[in-house]
């Protein structure tokens, strides 16, 4: 809920989940909410880069855990971030015109304007998904063209990858950048990221869960309330997806997963800090207060309202 001098002023409807430690689902926030089907956007790329991990493709192109975050990332543009996309392609054989995903105004507004008007498609914020997956395409002896077309071995082999940490089969539309975007319940990204976070996706799935967590601030940016639900607790991989979407896992195995059914990204840190909390029994320390109560704020920087989140969380029956 959204106040405005002690008065409610908006409202957002969340929907969240959350498994235990043996892979079930254990909590939700109202009935059915583990079973809405929603497209996961971003928080698919541990799971899609995973296919790289797996076919040993970083080792044999003498890549490491930093571009595998990287690949991970919905990243903010910067400088740092582009030399490892960069360093991705260059390992391949490919330059920046082998990236289909297109220009897309960099996340953070310093940046953009640091760039101006030499943006280019290594700047999307998904450029290292992309970058990786054509390493995988080049390690594999795949073509490197037409790799957004469903039938492409790239694409099978993500979809290999996403359905077996989500248990599911996703249905598949178009994301923002031009790989598909996996539609699932919510529930299954809870799983998906508790098996991440507790090495229920074997050796591939911890190498991808470490490089995350060891660097965060690649995955997300300072502030990103993926990279501080990472910083707030030892352990824990999160990633977060457009249109109100954030995925957590825990070093015991236990998940969690938010969507905000309007897509409103402010809804989103209250409602992933009040699952941790809550729905897990997380003593997430102080760190995630900011975050889980947003201020509302004048145009002078006066407070004048904050953002909370009011979930609670039902056995999943």
């Amino acid at each position: 809920m959204v106040s405005r001098g002690g008065m409610a002023e908006s409202v957002h409807a969340v929907a969240a989940c959350v498994s235990d430690r043996d892979g079930r689902l254990a909590g939700e926030s109202s009935p059915g909410a583990a079973a809405l089907e929603v497209f996961v956007r971003s928080a698919a790329k541990p799971f899609q880069a995973l296919a790289a991990v797996r076919a040993d493709a970083l080792e044999a192109l003498g890549l490491g855990d930093r571009h595998l975050a990287v690949a991970c990332a919905s990243h903010d543009s910067s400088e740092e971030r582009v030399l490892l996309v960069q360093e991705i392609l260059a390992t391949a054989g490919l330059g920046e015109d082998a990236l289909a995903c297109g220009i897309a105004a960099p996340l953070d507004g310093r940046v953009a304007r640091e760039i101006g008007d030499d943006i280019r498609p290594v700047h999307h914020n998904c450029s290292g998904k992309h970058a990786l997956g054509l390493a995988l395409c080049v390690h594999e002896g795949w073509p490197t063209d037409a790799y957004l077309e469903p039938a492409h071995p790239l694409q099978e082999a993500l979809r290999a990858t996403v359905a077996e940490a989500t248990g599911s089969r996703p249905s598949e539309a178009i994301d923002g950048c031009g790989m598909p975007a996996y539609r699932m319940p919510l529930g299954a990204l809870a799983l998906a990221f508790g098996r991440l976070g507790g090495g229920g996706l074997g050796g591939g799935g911890e190498r991808v869960a470490a490089a995350m967590v060891a660097n965060s601030p690649l995955v997300g940016r300072e502030g990103g309330i993926d990279t501080n639900l990472m910083h707030a607790s030892r352990g824990l991989v999160a990633k977060l997806g457009a249109e109100g979407v954030v995925a957590a896992g825990l070093p015991d195995g236990r998940g969690m997963a938010v969507k905000v059914l309007d897509g409103a990204g402010r809804a989103l840190g209250p409602a992933a800090v009040r699952t941790l909390r809550v729905g897990l029994a997380v003593e997430a320390g102080p760190s995630l207060d900011l975050l889980a109560s947003p201020a509302v704020r004048t145009a002078r920087g006066a407070e004048a309202g904050s953002v909370e989140a009011e979930l609670e969380f039902l056995p999943v029956r």
